[in-house]
């Protein structure tokens, strides 16, 4: 009898980046901080990109597991334009996008809470009133003084590899929570943990889903369209017809419709559509989230 032989398919490119995102992910906090602090390391020209040898370096570098195959295969999936290099900014923007809306917004508020002088990244001086490090057991035994356990704690979100400057960016805070965020099955757990940890105020799933109910109740007793009942409200505070409304006039538009939030909370849902941060959301898309189209 012949002995069949079978050929082991090659794995896709989906496959590949699969692999490599849950080996980032399971890494916590440290997993993207790791990746990008290595990525800066190994582009010494400076030129926040990497050929296909020094994307290769930095796989091995932060001990991926990929053959020499994969590592070609997962190159060119993020090597969309055929360049030759990878963009190492969109690279990790990638993997921060694993935050949930959401989960985006709460980290950015709580990043802005703590960035007391808003100067875009947080020191000593922004957490020395905000931080307390009290209970910590070696402040408690006299080992540490303040400044040494608020320092040790701003290390943290610099990575394993981190330049230990004493200051924590904005993209280290993101890429710190994108880590964190992926071990959170929950965007409840995630809401409490950042509500608990920063003294921010997140919406419950469940508040979430009874807020885009009483709007749609609401539109739908005004007339046969409801979504259009809502955009033309949207729109009414929409004076320059820009198709986006600033939070003033989102929060007299949700008025209208009695949403029952309160100001941070607004605030959240606010933010979780203004995905630019610059302050305005395109109101075509949270009606579209309110009203999703039927399949």
């Amino acid at each position: 009898q012949k002995q069949q032989h079978y050929k082991t398919m090659a794995p896709t490119p989906e496959e590949v980046n699969d692999k490599f995102m849950s080996v980032v992910m399971k890494r916590s906090g440290g997993g993207i901080l790791g990746l990008a602090r290595n990525f800066k390391i190994i582009d010494r020209n400076g030129s926040g990109s990497l050929d296909q040898k020094e994307f290769a370096v930095a796989m091995t570098k932060f001990r991926i597991g990929l053959t020499k195959e994969e590592t070609k295969v997962l190159f060119a999936f993020y090597d969309k334009d055929d360049s030759g290099t990878v963009e190492f900014t969109e690279f990790l923007k990638s993997l921060r996008s694993k935050l949930s809306e959401q989960r985006r917004e709460l980290t950015e508020q709580a990043f802005d809470a703590m960035d007391v002088d808003g100067s875009g990244e947080i020191n000593f001086d922004d957490l020395k009133d905000k931080y307390d490090v009290s209970r910590h057991p070696k402040v408690i035994q006299g080992e540490w003084t303040k400044k040494q356990a608020i320092d040790e704690f701003i290390k943290i979100f610099e990575g394993d590899e981190g330049n230990k400057d004493g200051v924590v960016t904005k993209e280290e805070w993101m890429d710190y929570h994108a880590g964190l965020s992926s071990n959170i099955d929950t965007d409840d757990a995630f809401g409490m943990m950042m509500a608990r940890n920063w003294g921010i105020e997140f919406i419950p799933q469940a508040k979430l889903d009874q807020l885009m109910e009483t709007i749609r109740s609401k539109c739908k007793s005004k007339g046969n369209n409801p979504k259009k009942v809502a955009l033309d409200t949207f729109k009414f505070f929409d004076t320059n017809n820009s198709k986006t409304i600033s939070y003033d006039e989102f929060e007299k538009a949700m008025e209208k419709f009695s949403g029952g939030l309160n100001p941070l909370e607004l605030k959240t849902f606010f933010g979780i559509f203004d995905h630019d941060n610059s302050g305005e959301i395109e109101y075509d898309e949270l009606v579209a989230t309110v009203f999703p189209d039927k399949k």
